[in-house]
């Protein structure tokens, strides 16, 4: 059974979307899909439900997707053993970041790091937070530049180092009442129809959107649920009843036709941090928290 089996089927049971596991593996969704049919034959059990909305793991599929991912992580852990008592490091260091937010200071961080380390290859990988963290449990990445809710609790599997904040914000048409405003309260945005991304379409909508109102006991109702941020940012453009709440880094995706406005609550934002597993043996991880360590104090 080919290594490349068990990745795929690790990320696509952390994000239990084939069509989002095939795009991030650079496959199409038909071969993910015979792929995961060849483990089930091998095998002999069903490790997925389907329906039209939605796909589960089975029972064999959870169990299965433990196992394999301590078999990918004893595959890491033998391989950099081996390479490195023979010489043959292989001075490599894998990055999964989440788009725009991390961008730059991504750059301007990797930038000196080449400089300074010009033998360590870099890869770095944009990827949602689901599939980012499917990628550092199983140590195919060895570091993550990622962005989350501030009330998100750590796994306590992983280390994690904040470096910035990004706050909330209000999007709305330029004919809504509230956009005469620099500021509006939770509360006030809870009065008026939400609109966010589709939880089929992004498993973590919730908790980049509505949950910052359902944690300050703000009831609220939905206007429409749209595949990504940026058909919800289009739609706005000709809706002048409804509220998208979104980081302030994706502002860019507001048309003319919007305005951003400022969360009143000190509480709302956005932490920006580097997350890594303790247990990851890639001696290189070190080298790299160290130098971005430095980095921040500049």
């Amino acid at each position: 059974m080919e290594i490349q089996l068990l990745h795929e089927f690790v990320l696509l049971s952390k994000t239990l979307n084939f069509s989002k596991a095939a795009q991030k593996m650079n496959i199409t969704q038909p071969v993910l899909s015979r792929h995961m049919k060849y483990l089930e034959e091998y095998f002999e059990v069903s490790f997925f439900k389907r329906d039209t909305h939605k796909v589960e793991l089975t029972s064999a599929g959870k169990l299965f997707s433990e196992e394999a991912s301590k078999i990918l992580f004893q595959y890491e852990t033998s391989v950099s053993a081996i390479q490195s008592f023979t010489g043959k490091s292989r001075r490599r260091l894998s990055i999964t970041f989440l788009g725009e937010a991390i961008q730059k200071v991504l750059i301007t961080f990797l930038t000196q790091f080449r400089a300074k380390h010009s033998d360590i290859a870099i890869e770095c990988r944009d990827s949602e937070l689901d599939e980012a963290l499917a990628l550092l449990d199983n140590h195919t990445s060895d570091m993550g530049f990622l962005i989350r809710p501030s009330f998100m609790v750590n796994e306590s599997k992983f280390c994690t180092l904040p470096f910035q904040t990004d706050p909330l914000c209000a999007v709305v048409n330029k004919c809504h009442p509230l956009a005469g405003r620099g500021s509006v309260s939770l509360r006030e945005v809870g009065e008026w129809p939400i609109m966010r991304v589709d939880p089929r379409e992004f498993t973590l909508s919730d908790e980049y959107s509505t949950r910052f109102l359902t944690i300050h006991n703000i009831n609220f109702t939905l206007d429409r649920e749209y595949p990504n941020l940026k058909t919800c940012c289009f739609n706005l453009e000709f809706t002048d009843r409804a509220v998208l709440l979104m980081p302030r880094h994706r502002g860019y995706l507001a048309g003319q036709n919007c305005v951003m406005l400022d969360i009143a609550e000190e509480d709302c934002w956005f932490n920006l941090e580097l997350v890594w597993d303790n247990k990851n043996t890639n001696p290189t991880v070190a080298i790299f928290l160290k130098e971005f360590k430095n980095f921040l104090k500049q």
